[in-house]
């Protein structure tokens, strides 16, 4: 009969090992939705919570001390392994974030309040206040991943429309060199477009990344920009898949067309047949598109542009 006891006091210790190699070794693919990154990005509650446990468990001083020794002991730690761990994920490429270490601090914090042995010697009402309070910062924590998991739903239902900017959370799909914000003084369509405050680094405009990435079947995808200037503006458009992002980013491995928007609105449509044949030695995968871009290059002065209606048509 296998020891469970045993497996009780080895399954601490794998799961902490597990953790600290994902921090480290494992990392979102670039195609993988935006809620599943925000989900990634928990893993910093579960990591620390195992770690916090974990010292607590290990370091007999620490076992058979006081809660206020055991809790200081676990957030100092926290605070300085967790500082460590962005400081070295900057060093290997990838991003520090200062949320990061919250997350980790919301782990200790469940692991103390609702974990730690030695918790049962504080004051029951003081204790029930202190785990409620570190339940509303885990539901905070949880926000980024709800909206996504809305908008993504969202954004499924809408399709073939990438974008209107009618919905809650729309613009977390959009990022960018520039000023972007949901405006209602100005839309072709509905009561909002996506005002665009475009800035004179050498590139500036707004990228969409999250939406649904198959395009095959679709013939046309159209877009509508409003030039509120009497000045027109060239403006690139960029259109790319998986396979792009992982062979180097190319130029001439992805679609690109110059357009010039003139004052007022502008009603573009591109053939998906172009986009399709855009790379200089294949085929676009129209069944794997990661990108929608819109930029301009060094612009003499700032401009504003409204953009509406980015949908696909058959």
């Amino acid at each position: 009969m296998p020891n469970v006891s045993g497996w009780k006091q080895a399954a601490l210790p794998l799961f902490s090992a597990v953790c600290l190699g994902l921090l480290f070794l494992g990392s979102p693919d670039l195609i993988q939705s935006r809620s599943f990154k925000h989900a990634w990005d928990l893993g910093h509650i579960w990591a620390f919570m195992a770690w916090s446990l974990l010292l607590i468990r290990e370091w007999p001083w620490l076992s058979s001390g006081s809660f206020r020794k055991q809790a200081t002991i676990a957030v100092l730690f926290c605070l300085v392994a967790g500082g460590s761990v962005e400081v070295a994920q900057g060093a290997m490429g990838r991003y520090p974030s200062f949320d990061d270490v919250g997350r980790d601090i919301i782990g200790c914090l469940i692991a103390m309040f609702f974990m730690f042995p030695k918790r049962l010697s504080l004051d029951q009402s003081l204790r029930r206040l202190l785990q409620a309070a570190t339940l509303v910062l885990f539901l905070i924590a949880l926000i980024p991943v709800s909206r996504a998991i809305i908008d993504e739903w969202t954004a499924w239902r809408q399709f073939p429309v990438l974008a209107d900017f009618e919905t809650p959370f729309e613009l977390e799909r959009w990022s960018g060199n520039a000023g972007l914000s949901v405006d209602e003084s100005i839309a072709l369509s509905g009561r909002a477009s996506l005002r665009i405050d475009l800035n004179t680094d050498q590139y500036s405009g707004p990228a969409l990344h999250y939406f649904p990435g198959n395009w095959q079947g679709w013939r046309w995808i159209s877009f509508s920009i409003y030039n509120p200037d009497r000045e027109p503006v060239r403006l690139t458009c960029k259109i790319n898949d998986h396979r792009h992002d992982i062979s180097g980013y190319r130029y001439e491995d992805r679609f690109n067309r110059s357009l010039i928007i003139k004052s007022g609105w502008n009603n573009i449509q591109i053939p998906m047949q172009d986009v399709e044949n855009a790379p200089i030695d294949r085929k676009m995968d129209l069944k794997h598109i990661t990108e929608f871009n819109l930029f301009t290059i060094s612009l003499p002065a700032p401009r504003i542009l409204y953009l509406d209606n980015l949908t696909l048509e058959p």
